[in-house]
């Protein structure tokens, strides 16, 4: 296994990086903690639940692989808590050749100037510049915080009838597979909404299937929690 020294004699070499190499690049180059603790500090009132499964902050299911899978959602859950003008991108990743085209999202920011990127589902806080070069992105679609936090807010608010049959063949399949535990399952998630995203990597909510249950004042949303789970909605 190459250490960091040889594998940055590959990058001044032009030398193709493998994907575990592209990987340790990244994860060595040391943040400003002043970041870090930005993050931590906006995205406080963010709580994670996964398949019934996992749940927690961001930040204590993101270095463990908890989020791996379930790029839309967070991407679109945590980007509501940044300023207007941080954006999603969506597209296109090289690993390796064995993995030329990995479709993904993560979010874009701005710190004190310079512009980082939050990949939660593949456990990166880099700048942008670095995360560009090293991955060779190829964005396919693109979305401003502002527009994922209306939409959400629109969602939430405006009542919906779930006669969907989609929904219908969900909550059977909740049931055979919880058993006498949905009834009280469906009791803990009263207060949730779904919400579902269409297939245009340009809308704020793109692919999304989740649940949520917040707190919105002033038309801001305060607090959010929510629920991953596998839905065709």
């Amino acid at each position: 296994m190459f250490g960091i020294n040889e594998i940055l004699d590959k990058v001044i070499s032009k030398k193709e990086l493998t994907e575990e190499e592209k990987f340790k690049i990244l994860r060595s180059k040391r943040i400003d903690t002043k970041v870090v603790e930005y993050l931590m500090n906006k995205l406080n009132n963010l709580h994670i639940e996964v398949l019934g499964k996992y749940e927690g902050s961001l930040f204590e299911l993101m270095p463990v692989g908890k989020l791996e899978g379930w790029c839309w959602q967070t991407t679109e859950s945590a980007i509501i808590f940044l300023n207007d003008d941080d954006y999603i991108e969506r597209g296109n990743l090289k690993f390796d050749e064995r993995t030329p085209e990995y479709y993904h999202s993560w979010i874009c920011f701005k710190f004190d100037g310079t512009e980082y990127v939050l990949d939660p589902c593949l456990s990166f806080l880099c700048k942008k510049s670095d995360y560009s070069k090293i991955f060779e992105i190829d964005v396919k679609g693109k979305v401003s915080a502002k527009a994922v936090k209306e939409e959400l807010i629109k969602q939430i608010t405006t009542p919906k009838e779930n006669n969907s049959e989609s929904h219908k063949a969900f909550q059977s399949f909740m049931k055979s597979f919880m058993g006498d535990s949905y009834d009280s399952y469906v009791e803990s998630k009263k207060e949730e909404v779904t919400v579902c995203g269409p297939e245009d990597v340009n809308t704020p909510l793109y692919r999304n299937g989740a649940g949520y249950r917040t707190e919105i004042e002033n038309g801001k949303i305060k607090k959010l929690n929510v629920h991953y789970y596998y839905t065709d909605c």
